[in-house]
């Protein structure tokens, strides 16, 4: 028994790219990709986890993640748009059609969601989290019971030996646009992080101990409390192929659509409806 729990925009950022013809390439994509990863794992529940606004780490940095900002003027933005919608259309296919789970906080990033998840679990269960974003790595070194597959590598993630919180608030994460400690790069981040003492050492310095106790709060993923929890959405598991199939149809998926080719796609998520 098995739960995939997808980080949705890490997939559908990733469905962007192959297939591009027609105005609905993204959506052919991310259903494509859904239904192989079903088919590899073949879990028993599939939770599919939106983003939220990430409120405390703006608060606790006002330029988290702003360099991931289009302004009205960028060439890149009449793309991005396009993109939005087709997002939307995913959502609203996978809320109202399949046999999956969409939960969303709304003041929690993916990653926290999905972490409070397998926190909060009660049983055994394998979880396996489909990602491409290292962060997760935290999970592994959390729970025995949890997977990272990476989608893009198409292989599962080992957990380094050092703790990975600590290793990446030490160089930062230019991808958030979390500014590291100033000259410490991977290696030295690597020694320290596995050295104790060092660390306690290090991390004791006035020029280190702000910038390593803000990223270090701004990497981890937070716990929730009851309140938090109770404002997760989530929806329920549905199934109505007949819909997502005149959808399909009106956006020109005539390879999925297909005689023999529709069968199987509905083959492959039917057991997640049981």
């Amino acid at each position: 028994m098995s739960i995939l729990c997808i980080d949705f925009m890490n997939a559908a950022h990733r469905a962007r790219s192959g297939f591009q013809a027609g105005d609905h390439a993204v959506v052919y994509n991310f259903f494509r990709q859904l239904k192989a990863l079903v088919d590899q794992f073949k879990p028993s529940r599939t939770y599919i986890v939106l983003e939220g606004r990430p409120v405390k780490r703006h608060e606790a940095l006002a330029d988290y993640k702003a360099n991931r900002v289009i302004e009205e003027d960028d060439p890149r933005r009449e793309g991005l748009m396009k993109f939005f919608k087709q997002k939307d259309i995913i959502v609203d296919i996978l809320q109202r059609h399949m046999p999956v789970s969409v939960m969303r906080h709304p003041t929690s990033e993916a990653d926290d969601t999905i972490a409070n998840l397998i926190r909060r679990s009660t049983t055994a269960v394998e979880w396996i989290v489909v990602s491409s974003d290292t962060d997760f790595i935290q999970l592994l070194q959390e729970h025995d019971n949890v997977k990272l597959y990476n989608p893009v590598k198409k292989e599962f993630v080992t957990a380094p030996d050092c703790d990975y919180v600590t290793w990446k608030a030490l160089r930062g994460d230019s991808s958030d646009n979390i500014p590291g400690v100033p000259g410490v790069g991977d290696k030295t981040a690597e020694k320290i992080a596995s050295d104790p003492d060092a660390l306690k050492e290090f991390v004791l310095r006035p020029e280190v101990q702000p910038v390593f106790t803000r990223n270090y709060d701004l990497i981890r993923f937070s716990e929730w409390t009851d309140e938090e929890r109770n404002a997760m959405t989530c929806s329920s598991p549905t199934k109505d192929w007949d819909a997502v199939k005149q959808t399909f149809e009106s956006m020109g998926f005539a390879s999925i659509v297909k005689e023999g080719s529709w069968q199987k796609f509905t083959t492959s998520f039917d057991p997640l409806f049981g």
